[in-house]
């Protein structure tokens, strides 16, 4: 009988224990997640915080599938390290979690920007559900926004805060605003979209700093020198891949936790899937691919190979993982 343990509470996380589950019926499975509780429908925040999605709308109740497969759960936890001589996950609250097979499905998380008055109340990435509610708060006394981003999560934080009723200043710092050449709606035509239903786009210019008042912010000065009124200010910018816990274990790290197609990083016991993981092949690294279902199926692949199977994985790019849901994009604003 062996020990497995699931790092993450997203759609990766989950989709591999339940594979386990589903080949082994005898092995322990243990899911750490960081939030209290783990698997919510991230690609429907927007709509929560655009008012068209109650907020039990965007649970799945996995305790009561965990409980009725016979796996613990360990949440509000964070991981702080690994022993992999003992085989041993650490955690915040120094509980040491041992394993025979191990998953990273840590995500990526958002980054706000180096600059000015970035603390203040109003402001905040896009990421979370804790994040969506702040924001859903915020539009209650809230006249004008602004979002600072790029591609699909910049234009859909727009579209939320948009339907909301605030007049939004969409600003994208790139001269490649929008989405990679392969995605199937060309940036102009968004940003027309955009700009028919009142949204006011500015490109290549970012925030130099925020201006706030009694502790909320008001504005954001950018580098070209605009003034930009702001209640709210969301940034939807660089991501970062969670693997802090990794570094000095020597477990290979790049742009994200390196494995190969079958999602074994360079240690065999240890593996990853979802937005933190990064695919090697013949000595060249690939993007793995992010986004739900890419995760969803790396997280089925992981699971089957961790309970001793043999699923493999090609690398992608944001286009795929993006196809079906950019078909619709535009129709989401109506």
């Amino acid at each position: 009988m062996a020990n497995h343990v699931v790092l993450g509470g997203g759609v990766a996380a989950t989709q591999a224990a339940e594979a386990i589950r589903s080949l082994r019926a005898d092995d322990d499975i243990t899911l750490v997640a960081e939030e209290e509780r783990p698997f919510y429908m991230r690609p429907l925040l927007a709509d929560f915080v655009a008012g068209r999605l109650e907020e039990q709308r965007l649970w799945r109740d996995f305790e009561t599938k965990a409980a009725s497969i016979g796996m613990k759960l360990v949440t509000g936890r964070k991981a702080t390290g690994i022993d992999r001589g003992a085989r041993a996950l650490l955690l915040d609250d120094v509980t040491r979690l041992g394993y025979d097979k191990l998953l990273v499905a840590t995500g990526v998380k958002p980054r706000l920007p180096d600059i000015r008055n970035v603390n203040l109340e109003g402001v905040t990435a896009f990421s979370t559900l804790a994040d969506a509610r702040r924001l859903v708060e915020w539009t209650k006394d809230s006249r004008s926004a602004v979002v600072v981003g790029r591609g699909l999560q910049g234009v859909e934080l727009t579209r939320a805060l948009h339907l909301r009723g605030l007049q939004v200043t969409l600003v994208v710092p790139d001269e490649s605003p929008w989405f990679p050449h392969l995605f199937q709606i060309r940036g102009e035509l968004i940003e027309r979209v955009l700009e028919e239903r009142g949204v006011t786009v500015i490109a290549l210019d970012r925030p130099a700093e925020l201006v706030g008042r009694d502790g909320r912010v008001t504005a954001v000065m950018t580098h070209e020198g605009r003034e930009l009124p702001a209640d709210i200010v969301g940034f939807a910018l660089d991501q970062r891949v969670v693997f802090d816990f990794l570094v000095g274990s020597g477990i290979s790290l790049a742009d994200g936790v390196i494995v190969n197609s079958r999602l074994q990083t360079t240690d065999p016991d240890v593996y990853a899937a979802g937005d933190c993981a990064q695919l090697e092949e013949d000595g060249t690294r690939h993007p793995i691919g992010y986004g739900w279902l890419r995760a969803m199926e790396q997280g089925e692949a992981a699971g089957r190979n961790m309970a001793g199977g043999d699923a493999q994985v090609q690398s992608g790019d944001e286009s795929e993982a993006q196809a079906l849901y950019g078909t619709s994009l535009l129709a989401r604003w109506q």
